[in-house]
């Protein structure tokens, strides 16, 4: 992508989360259509990103299956509270900021007023986001890029995108001309049933959503939230392949608002860019998710309040580093284990395929626990830099890197200290990849 339109992009995506509505109503962008957790979501999302975004709410209230019945215990996504829905357990928990002490009382005992009330409060608070309760969508058709959207008042609205977080993605009817198969919508990839991040595919890159349900701990790709052949409509329930994944509305919830975030996310890129969904950048979406506090791969030993989070996201989506599955009394963790060493074999691989020149430092080599100046070594070969490299980094070895162990030339490197050099001097996430992981040159 451009860097002139990235740069634009990244400005709007700094604004801060909640502040003040401006005096005079803009014309939404982007159109969300639902009552549930997922329609709060991507309502958010795509507001925050940037967008004028329009919540049109088919109820009275706010919030669907979270605030019906008795008091909530939400076991799913377990170190894996993320995004949208860390957001929410904050807020329900009226906690500065999240920790995980707060995830685990939050989500053990969610009362549904006290859920409704936070679900409005923070709605009233969204910039450039507009609230129409009680209204039900009408009628939906194509309008140029986007579309028109009727009310049931008359009232009809031309937006770009279109989110569709109906219990039952009823709008669907209105932009595909063939009925769903076993109640599902089919998707652009659907979701691999295996529900595992594979490293001999490469559509793990592609990661937009994270869960751990049914003892599966999972990425789900960019191309499995889409919608097959139909551009700028987004829905958060019946995708093909993750249906199944929702069948238990309150076990559901993590995962149901962290995959309605990126739809919001992805709408949002839809409307700034005046582009369609084929044309989405998975790195920039990605990067947009990241920059919300939501994940791309599921490392459940890197929570959000690791200083090293967002590096280790970034290069763990490249495959550099790669994610190890292990199993405790039965339950099955997702880990990236930061404090273990590295062998120079173990990087070479993904490595060689992002940078050629790479392949002549690693001619021959064959390192079975690499050290800090192996690594120097390497950035210095790959990225055309001198000496003074050594001095930059020991300077902000502390401060900047926030290490905690001494800067040596010398000591053997971790996980953690090899993934936050790599990811600010050579920058792999930067590669383009498609929608199926493939690297881009």
């Amino acid at each position: 992508m451009d860097r002139l339109y990235v740069l634009i992009f990244l400005s709007f995506i700094s604004l801060p989360l909640f502040g003040q509505k401006r005096a005079k109503q803009q014309k939404p962008q982007v159109l969300v259509y639902g009552h549930c957790v997922d329609a709060f979501s991507a309502a958010m999302q795509a507001a925050q990103s940037g967008v004028e975004t329009l919540w049109v709410v088919d109820s009275s209230a706010i919030g669907g299956d979270v605030i019906m019945g008795g008091n909530k215990k939400v076991s799913a996504n377990k170190q894996l509270d993320v995004g949208t829905w860390a957001l929410f357990l904050t807020k329900l928990a009226n906690a500065e900021e999240l920790a995980d002490s707060t995830a685990i009382a939050a989500k053990n005992n969610i009362p549904p007023r006290i859920a409704q009330n936070t679900l409005e409060a923070m709605s009233d608070t969204i910039n450039r986001l507009q609230l129409k309760k009680n209204s039900k969508i009408a009628k939906v058709q194509r309008s140029g890029k986007g579309w028109q959207v009727q009310l049931d008042n008359g009232e009809k609205i031309k937006v770009l995108a279109l989110i569709d977080a109906s219990v039952n993605s009823d709008l669907y009817q209105y932009v595909h001309s063939q009925e769903r198969q076993n109640q599902q919508i089919k998707t652009t990839i659907p979701f691999d049933q295996q529900r595992q991040v594979d490293y001999s595919q490469t559509i793990y890159r592609t990661g937009v959503v994270v869960g751990n349900l049914a003892n599966d701990v999972f990425t789900i790709p960019m191309a499995s939230i889409f919608p097959d052949s139909i551009p700028n409509y987004f829905a958060t329930r019946s995708l093909e392949g993750i249906y199944e994944l929702l069948d238990d509305p309150v076990k559901a919830i993590p995962l149901l608002m962290l995959q309605a975030q990126a739809c919001g996310a992805a709408a949002a890129y839809c409307a700034f860019f005046k582009t369609t969904t084929d044309k989405i950048n998975v790195r920039t979406l990605q990067g947009e998710l990241l920059a919300f506090k939501s994940f791309i791969i599921p490392f459940q030993d890197i929570p959000l309040q690791d200083p090293h989070c967002t590096a280790i996201q970034r290069v763990g989506a490249t495959g550099i580093l790669q994610g190890v599955y292990t199993t405790s009394n039965g339950v099955n963790s997702f880990m990236f284990q930061p404090d273990s060493l590295v062998s120079s074999k173990e990087i070479e691989p993904i490595i060689e395929q992002l940078y050629t020149r790479s392949q002549i430092w690693f001619k021959g080599k064959d390192i079975p626990v690499l050290k800090l100046k192996d690594l120097l070594n390497l950035i210095k070969y790959v990225a055309n830099r001198g000496d003074e490299l050594d001095a930059e980094i020991e300077k902000g070895w502390s401060k900047r890197f926030k290490f905690d162990q001494s800067y040596d030339l010398g000591k053997e490197l971790t996980r953690r200290e090899l993934a936050v050099l790599i990811d600010t001097y050579l920058q792999p996430f930067n590669v383009r990849v498609t929608n199926t992981g493939v690297f881009q040159y």
